[in-house]
């Protein structure tokens, strides 16, 4: 074989091999996307409503907001948290404790665009 065959024969090689490489990838990517249409299918569509809010102008009093009871805000996370559940099962909520935010601003609103994603 001449040198000119073998290049030609080369690129030939390269080519299929990339040509299947690029077909199986392709497939692959259609099979991801019919998996992903089947997990949704039984989960229903969420709606989301734009809400506009009105800025108001505040008084310059100050009005001191009456201390919660913690019992009544543990009972009020119990409720909302076996809501968002779904169960009417026994759900126990022993203590709450409140989290310190030391995390940068770009951290937490990357948070709360993957928490508002997932809704």
């Amino acid at each position: 074989m001449s040198e000119l065959e073998q290049l030609s024969y080369g690129l030939i090689v390269t080519l299929v091999g990339m040509g299947i490489v690029f077909i199986v990838l392709i497939g692959l990517a259609y099979m991801l996307n019919a998996l992903k249409l089947l997990s949704n299918k039984g989960t229903a569509e969420k709606k989301t409503e734009v809400v506009k809010l009105e800025k108001t102008e505040e008084s310059a009093e100050v009005i001191s907001a009456p201390a919660e009871d913690e019992g009544e805000l543990i009972a009020v996370i119990s409720a909302a948290l076996a809501a968002v559940m779904g169960s009417s099962s026994n759900l126990v909520i022993k203590s709450i404790n409140r989290v310190e935010d030391n995390a940068p601003v770009w951290a937490r609103v990357g948070r709360q665009e993957q928490m508002f994603n997932r809704l």
